[in-house]
């Protein structure tokens, strides 16, 4: 089928990467909005599915293009009402569902400020994003309302809940609180748009926090203009596609990888709410039982979905033919599992909160490496840097992008500070390490804090990683630094193992000399522990830092 010709940000009839990247020339009008470009101007689908919506407690619900269109005018003249203004901030505290989705375009509309807060935050997290971005609406479920209870009286901006379900419950003054549906009821459905650019502010997402208090990335509308590699990533998006991923909406991945990315070019979105926890079979099911043929599924998901046994057996009517894989690089391993067990077309995607996909594979313009992250997606220039200055190819530094790429923060929310160790004068850092090589791949090393130093030697903990999950036992796996007198740092590896298999000191062994022959003899884990379950981000990375700190603990 051929590839939608809606927008010009890719080469549709390149013959290669290079080739692409030679011809590449951005379009962005100076006169954008995110509403227009996702929803307004697909007047030929007006009645064709934008939104497929299910949840684990029976609800099934389908919207079209006009209807999403209708729906968010509502929503932006009942904000309106409420007295949000152009460039005040809106706290979307919801998971993937109609309303998440109208909040964000109705946002656009207005010119407001869209602040997306994962439901997996407690009332902490919440005080601190909502005080530090000055929301004035915040947009919740029910269950959510008690992480408001104890903090209610700390939010001197926030002056507005509207529920997105049922709105009964205790008072929460002196906040008012309204429910979403009866909103939208009384709103009008005609709203005057007035003049928006692509450098507006439009969307704030906090980063996680690793290294001090979470800081505010705010993105300009032109941001979603730029995730053209959205389109080179599922080797160019199709009518007749149908889009679905786990990754939460309120995380740059399933947010502006998925439902901002995939709207512009037509393509409509399924969305599934569940209050248990991931289930690899649950989401097959559901992939397979609306027809999903594209959709981004991070390792963690890759690594789950691994556990099912012969899933196109299983799932014979699944439609997939393309799926993109980021958040973390992907082992080659898990790499061939996919294209031997899902049998689809692979690509892997690179980026973060502050700038996002801007390298990736296209395996219809050539096959992809397996090692690699890919190469820079055309109209995004990528280099590695050493005290702040690009290197030959082959040596080791940060992985840095130009800042004029249109998918590179605005600014850093109320933190000049941060913003000037951000940018190294043309260049963004992105605080991970890696090489590139002479044809342009990016290898990635590990974050800058993840790299181990052993006996004199700078270690990847995902170059390891990716070759102890080549052994058939290993469902996942995370390596840290762990303190040793002699060494400096010794390797540590963690390991869950897939279904059917136990821990044994042969199994410890087998890996260690896999990794001696594949690496190097200083690169192999001298130390083992095998548990059930990794501690997470709310993005689905495993988060080494709590490793390390429960290892400092223990040894202390």
């Amino acid at each position: 089928m051929a590839p939608i010709g809606l927008r010009e940000q890719t080469v549709k009839d390149a013959k290669s990467i290079a080739d692409a990247r030679v011809r590449h020339r951005w379009q962005i009008p100076a006169d954008y909005n995110i509403a227009v470009d996702c929803i307004d101007r697909h007047t030929e689908l007006w009645d064709k599915p934008a939104l497929f919506y299910e949840d684990d407690e029976g609800r099934m619900e389908k919207y079209t293009f006009g209807q999403v269109a209708a729906l968010s005018r509502r929503l932006a003249n009942a904000l309106s009402a409420l007295g949000v203004q152009r460039g005040d901030v809106v706290a979307i505290h919801l998971p993937q569902r109609p309303e998440t989705a109208l909040a964000h375009i109705a946002c656009y509309r207005l010119g407001a400020i869209a602040l997306p807060i994962s439901k997996l935050f407690g009332s902490d997290a919440l005080l601190y994003r909502l005080n530090n971005s000055g929301a004035k609406v915040l947009m919740l479920e029910p269950e959510s309302l008690e992480k408001i209870f104890p903090i209610r009286d700390q939010l001197p901006a926030l002056k507005h809940l509207i529920v997105a379900g049922n709105n009964r419950g205790e008072d929460l003054r002196p906040l008012q609180r309204s429910s979403f549906d009866e909103l939208l009821a009384k709103a009008s459905e005609h709203f005057a748009m007035s003049s928006t650019s692509a450098e507006d502010p439009a969307l704030l997402m906090y980063t996680s926090g690793t290294t001090g208090d979470p800081k505010g990335v705010l993105h300009a509308a032109r941001y979603v203009l730029g995730h053209n590699g959205i389109d080179y990533s599922y080797n160019f998006l199709r009518s007749g596609d149908l889009y679905y991923s786990p990754a939460d909406w309120a995380w740059a991945g399933g947010l502006l990888d998925g439902l901002l990315a995939i709207w512009p070019y037509g393509v409509p979105v399924l969305a599934y709410r569940s209050k248990a926890r991931f289930d690899p079979d649950a989401m097959l099911h559901l992939v397979q039982k609306y027809g999903a043929t594209i959709g981004l599924y991070p390792p963690t998901v890759l690594k789950g979905l691994r556990e099912i046994r012969n899933p196109r057996e299983k799932y014979p009517n699944l439609r997939l033919r393309c799926v993109v894989s980021g958040a973390e690089p992907v082992s080659p391993e898990l790499a061939r599992w996919v294209d031997e067990q899902l049998r689809v077309e692979f690509n892997q995607a690179f980026g973060q909160t502050e700038a996002n996909y801007f390298i990736g594979n296209c395996s219809a313009l050539e096959k992809p490496l397996l090692e690699p992250l890919g190469k820079a997606y055309p109209g995004h220039e990528v280099a590695i840097l050493v005290d702040g200055q690009p290197v030959r190819a082959g040596e080791t530094g940060e992985i840095a992008i130009r800042r004029d790429s249109p998918v590179v923060m605005k600014e850093y929310w109320r933190n000049p500070g941060a913003m000037s160790e951000k940018f190294a004068g043309e260049w963004c850092l992105t605080g991970d390490m890696g090489h590139m090589d002479d044809q342009g791949y990016v290898y990635f090393q590990g974050r800058n804090d993840d790299v181990i130093k052993t006996s004199g030697y700078r270690v990847g903990p995902a170059e390891v990683e990716a070759k102890i999950i080549e052994h058939p036992a290993v469902a996942s796996c995370a390596v840290i630094g762990v303190p040793d007198e002699r060494r400096g740092q010794s390797i540590k590896a963690f390991l869950k193992l897939l279904p059917g298999h136990e821990p044994s000191q042969k199994l410890i062994e087998e890996i260690q000399q896999h990794v001696k022959q594949k690496l190097a003899a200083h690169e192999y884990p001298r130390e083992f522990e095998f548990i059930d379950e990794f501690p997470m981000t709310v993005t689905g990375k495993i988060r080494r830092r709590d490793l390390r700190e429960r290892e400092l603990q223990k040894r202390s």
